[in-house]
């Protein structure tokens, strides 16, 4: 009986086995067919088309010209004659001009301040009594001495010794006389002394005087500075002197120093308005600076009368002076030339990378000499580091320019 069932469940399990595989067989089948499905439903993606974008540029055609060297320098404008003033006569200050401060402007001739005189004037006046008493004497003892010295050369009446007393008497005489006129000349001029003028047209820079103050001869008093004419030390880099500066001659070897500089014209403006500017004058080298390998050169000008507000002593000015020329180069904005010495040029619609030479840069300007054809398409936008050959939209004036030529 057992064995009957046994026998009877063998077969069940197979069926069941075979169920089985039949089952995950049909599953994998299914899933592979829709995998294949699927797949053959999805379409390719659509192939994008690469296009360069080109870099958006200005350009400027190379044209060699003619340039003019400008130096600049800065300085403070100072007048160039200065006076420190004073008294020469010791008294009791009897009077001030009413305008004498600081700052105010005085005219030549008018009168700063008055020294009491009243002792150098009595002086004066005794000197000049005694002279005249002196100078009569003078005549009456040449007299007696003419007077004996001829009755003895004459008529030899009278003897040697009086002659000879008389004559020294007489020198003793014109010695006093000599004396007294020595202390009337110098009693004028203490006079004279006690009334001090202004020397010239003249600004009050400096002021220790006051009516009833007393004074001592050496004592400085007052400040004075001449405003007539003014100039301008400024301090140049001592390259930029020796090769762009104008000279006049070559310099001497014997003289150890620089030649005469050229009396050339410049700009001179005041660095906080550059609207008030006036012409000057190279004047001349007036030091040179081993430690800072600077060249101080002194710019001299006139201020024009008729300007409203003129450029005065104290101001700091900046100067430009014209130096010598550069002769065939290409003026370039300085952002158009790399820290290399490199420029960008535009070839066949293409950035190339050119190297060049720079003879100088003066201000928002490169000077190039070297390595640039006539011609050829400088790139004067900004770039950082761009791509070598890569494609440019040329942009600005040259752009039309090029375009309206074609035909």
């Amino acid at each position: 009986m057992s064995e009957q069932v046994v026998s009877a469940e063998r077969p069940s399990r197979g069926r069941q086995i075979l169920l089985r595989i039949f089952l995950c067989t049909l599953i994998v089948g299914l899933g592979l067919g829709g995998f294949r499905l699927l797949k053959g439903m999805k379409k390719p993606p659509i192939q994008a088309q690469q296009v360069e974008q080109p870099l958006k540029v200005e350009v400027r055609e190379v044209v060699f010209a003619d340039a003019q060297v400008l130096i600049r320098g800065y300085g403070e404008l100072r007048s160039r004659r200065t006076v420190e003033m004073a008294a020469e006569v010791a008294g009791r200050v009897t009077a001030v001009h009413p305008r004498l401060q600081v700052g105010e402007i005085i005219e030549q001739g008018e009168v700063l301040f008055v020294i009491d005189d009243r002792d150098y004037l009595s002086e004066f006046e005794s000197s000049r009594d005694r002279l005249a008493i002196l100078e009569r004497d003078t005549v009456l003892a040449r007299k007696e001495f003419e007077r004996l010295a001829g009755l003895l050369a004459s008529h030899r009446v009278g003897n040697q010794s009086a002659v000879d007393r008389a004559e020294q008497a007489a020198n003793i005489v014109a010695d006093r006389l000599a004396q007294v006129r020595q202390t009337m000349v110098r009693a004028e001029t203490n006079l004279a002394r006690c009334r001090v003028t202004a020397p010239f047209r003249t600004r009050i820079t400096t002021k220790s005087i006051e009516q009833g103050q007393y004074v001592t001869p050496g004592r400085m008093v007052l400040g004075l500075a001449d405003d007539s004419f003014l100039e301008i030390e400024v301090s140049l880099d001592s390259r930029d002197v020796s090769r762009w500066l104008r000279f006049d001659g070559e310099t001497d070897p014997e003289a150890a120093w620089f030649a005469p500089v050229s009396q050339v014209p410049c700009q001179v403006s005041w660095t906080e308005d550059a609207g008030r500017s006036l012409t000057g004058e190279v004047h001349r080298i007036s030091r040179f600076d081993p430690e800072t390998r600077t060249v101080d050169v002194v710019i001299r000008l006139q201020p024009g009368s008729d300007q409203n507000q003129p450029l005065v002593a104290g101001m700091f000015c900046s100067v430009e002076i014209p130096g010598k020329t550069l002769t065939e180069v290409v003026a370039l904005p300085r952002w158009a030339v790399s820290f290399e010495n490199t420029v960008y040029l535009a070839r066949a619609g293409r950035l190339a990378t050119v190297p060049v030479h720079v003879a100088r840069t003066q201000g928002d300007l490169a000077y190039v000499d070297q390595g640039l054809q006539s011609g050829e398409q400088v790139i004067v936008t900004r770039l950082i580091e761009p791509l070598e050959n890569s494609l440019l939209q040329i942009m600005g004036p040259e752009a039309e320019q090029r375009s309206g030529q074609q035909p």
